[in-house]
């Protein structure tokens, strides 16, 4: 194996300059980095994927070799263990985070004694990221924060005179800062936009812009619409875009009646308050679920708070939809004695929770609507009905049926005969 070519600066002891263990003998070492020899125990290896560092032993004595990081591999001693002079060689996977990361190899005798080697190893990409990605301001312009993260030198450079950092057209920067943005006034009717470009100085990174937005001094609002709500209730969502301050506020109700079935997500109420901003502000609302058949909508005016006049308004409608009736299917029998019957069914409800199910019988196909009733236990979308107290021998029609808030749905009407003779599990003089 062909082995990088190393200058020795000084020599510096990293397991120990005289030591007892291993017989009284000394455990020595000199510690070799990827380019120069390492400040006493540190080596510092770039980002990139590299082979064959060194470190060079001086022992008399059996040793082992380990790293607590599974991005170093020791090549050389094979199974980590060494014994007298010989060089530890290892490799360094290329790095895959933004920062500089650390990890040790330490080398230690039989008898415990011990030193560590601290690999420091350079980012694997550079990154210059900026908080938040874009900026607005009202038309009175003014300052906000920008924060730059980065692992690398950079500028801060504004495409515009009306645009400032730190007072200036540019900064130099390095690492993770704030910079102060200043806008100036906007006295056009519409929108101006800037931009601020972040540059690596290395160029190891692309470029990134940072828009800047100062509204107009004409009020502006835009609404995106609301997603429909079921009746099981929920989240519903409207955008607003708007240059100045804004509130939203319900303004009816449909059908009339109780105003507590929604409410602004934020502030548990019926009116809330927004910011400019140059992308959409989610307005969301909540909805309880609704317990009757009937669509519900509510109506909200939403209109801009301008001091300086011409404020504009708009009207946003959502819409629930209304509960729909259980579906019951048709039960089936599971267990026929001669005095009791055992049935099954299924009963699916789309919104509203069934607080009741079970069956209606009667020995008169035509009187099952009026016959006797017995509950069923449901159990997710099954339900289990056991009639009691029957007569050997004889014909019964059968419907199922399940309860919500919204009422009562039934299934279509089907029919048994209990036993004539004992059969498993029959009382024998029934």
């Amino acid at each position: 194996m062909k082995h990088k070519k190393y200058s020795i600066v000084m020599m510096l002891p990293i397991i120990a300059a005289v030591m007892t263990a291993c017989s009284g003998d000394n455990l020595e070492a000199d510690v070799v980095s990827g380019d120069h020899l390492a400040a006493g125990t540190v080596i510092n290896v770039s980002g990139e994927a590299s082979k064959d560092h060194v470190i060079p032993v001086e022992a008399n004595c059996a040793w082992t070799v380990t790293t607590d990081v599974n991005w170093i591999t020791i090549t050389q001693p094979a199974a980590g263990r060494g014994s007298g002079s010989q060089n530890i060689l290892f490799d360094v996977a290329a790095s895959t985070i933004p920062t500089t990361q650390t990890g040790t190899i330490t080398i230690k005798t039989g008898d415990g004694i011990e030193r560590i080697v601290t690999v420091n190893q350079r980012p694997g990409a550079i990154v210059v990221v900026p908080s938040p990605a874009s900026m607005f301001f009202i038309y009175e312009g003014g300052t906000q924060t920008l924060e730059v993260y980065s692992n690398s030198q950079w500028t801060a450079t504004s495409s515009i005179d009306w645009l400032t950092i730190n007072d200036g057209q540019s900064v130099n920067g390095e690492g993770d800062q704030q910079l102060t943005i200043r806008a100036k006034e906007n006295t056009n009717s519409d929108a101006i936009i800037g931009a601020i470009t972040l540059t690596d100085v290395d160029h190891k990174a692309a470029p990134v812009t940072v828009y800047v937005q100062v509204g107009g001094r004409t009020p502006k609002l835009q609404l995106t619409p609301a997603n429909e709500v079921s009746a099981a209730g929920g989240i519903a969502s409207f955008g607003v875009i708007s240059n100045f301050y804004w509130q939203a506020t319900v303004t009816s109700l449909s059908p009339e009646g109780e105003w507590n079935w929604t409410r602004f997500v934020d502030n548990d109420q019926l009116a809330m308050y927004g910011s400019p901003n140059s992308e959409p502000v989610d307005a969301t609302m909540e909805f309880d679920p609704n317990p009757s058949l009937e669509e519900r909508v509510v109506t909200i005016v939403v209109w801009t708070d301008s001091p300086i006049g011409n404020n504009v308004n708009q009207t946003i409608q959502i819409k629930q939809r209304g509960a729909t009736m259980p579906v019951v299917y048709l039960p089936h029998t599971t267990n026929i004695k001669m005095d009791e019957a055992t049935l099954t069914f299924s009963a699916t409800s789309e919104a509203l929770p069934i607080t009741a199910c079970g069956v209606l019988y009667a020995e008169d196909p035509h009187m099952v609507d009026q016959g006797s009733r017995a509950v069923g236990t449901l159990n997710g979308e099954e339900a289990t009905v056991t009639i009691p107290n029957l007569h050997s021998g004889t014909t019964y029609y059968v419907k199922a049926f399940a309860t919500t808030a919204v009422g009562t749905s039934y299934s279509e009407t089907m029919s048994f005969t209990t036993r004539l003779t004992p059969g498993r599990g029959d009382n024998q003089t029934p």
